[in-house]
């Protein structure tokens, strides 16, 4: 059931809400807040209807407002998926609790759409800058889209923060879910069959980063696990090949922090933090390097799973002052 229901909005947005109404209050804050909110059909996924309070996350001010239900939410990507294939507007949209999309996002996004990218994706900062961590984190996810990056085609777009044309999802409907729940795999399949992706920098959103020193060992871990896995499988290397890249990982650091230097003196770190988000970062290429040295000789394993708390339960995974 909806408040609203438009006959066609021109963009639909898929949010998941694991906690119900507190997990989402602050992004829909600015989804209200959106130029273009009146042509915005908004999906919150949620364990189930009466889980999300409407009225409270004031329904009313967008072209149409659903709540569908899933029960229990274990995994992103898969409760992302079934609010995508639900979607009712040519253009459909993620965006994270934890993520605070700008004024003109959504009207951004759907006049990109009107070209022939069937998914573009936004320019995105830091949320939390205060912290070193948040900076490490940010500048491994979403640095290479963060400040002022010219608009233009991409092979990579932010992950669960983008949009893709509705019609062109329907071929990956009964597997979306997996798809999604390492979204790169998406994008790729996507080009693969002839798609194009696009970054929008006049779209732009605020995210909020892992910013505890555990968690983001935890977290880039399993992400050295899963890229180490996807290299061996994308090489078609044999045992003996897999073990003599492993065994070069301590070169995964220093190769790493050469290609990223140029962007991180770019970004607008606080001179204060500046040495900790260095050191902070090669302490985390190291950590990624063990994990990608893992998966070259062991594969991803369950890497995947364990990358959900650190997406559904952001707040647990933030250092003390940051804040949702």
């Amino acid at each position: 059931m909806s408040d609203v229901d438009a006959s066609v909005p021109a963009l639909s947005v898929v949010i998941v809400a694991v906690r119900g109404t507190a997990s989402i209050e602050h992004t829909l804050r600015h989804l209200r807040a959106q130029t273009a909110r009146r042509s915005i059909e908004v999906i919150v996924v949620a364990s189930s209807s009466d889980a999300v309070d409407r009225e409270a996350l004031g329904a009313s001010e967008f072209a149409s407002f659903r709540v569908v239900p899933v029960g229990p939410i274990l995994q992103r990507g898969r409760a992302a998926a079934v609010g995508m294939l639900a979607a009712r507007a040519p253009v459909v949209g993620l965006i994270e609790d934890h993520s605070f999309p700008e004024p003109t996002w959504a009207a951004a996004l759907i006049a990109a759409h009107a070209g022939p990218w069937t998914g573009v994706g936004p320019a995105v900062d830091n949320a939390n800058p205060q912290s070193a961590m948040s900076w490490v984190n940010f500048i491994l996810s979403y640095g290479i889209f963060s400040g002022t990056p010219p608009a233009g085609e991409r092979e990579l777009l932010p992950w669960h923060n983008s949009s893709y044309k509705r019609a062109a999802l329907d071929p990956y409907a009964d597997r979306l879910g997996v798809l999604l729940d390492w979204e790169g795999h998406l994008q790729h399949a996507l080009r693969a069959s002839g798609h194009r992706l696009y970054l929008e920098p006049a779209a732009r959103t605020r995210h909020i980063n892992v910013s505890r020193l555990s968690s983001t060992i935890g977290l880039n871990l399993q992400r050295g696990r899963i890229l180490g896995a996807q290299r061996s499988e994308r090489e078609r290397w044999g045992s003996g090949r897999k073990l003599a890249q492993a065994a070069a990982f301590p070169l995964f650091p220093i190769q790493q922090l050469r290609h990223l230097s140029a962007m991180i003196r770019a970004m607008p770190i606080p001179r204060s933090l500046v040495l900790r988000v260095y050191a902070g970062l090669w302490v985390t290429l190291c950590i990624m390097a063990l994990g990608e040295a893992w998966g070259l000789v062991a594969g991803a394993g369950d890497a995947i799973a364990r990358l959900e708390d650190f997406e559904l339960y952001r707040t647990r995974h933030l250092a003390r002052g940051d804040a949702v």
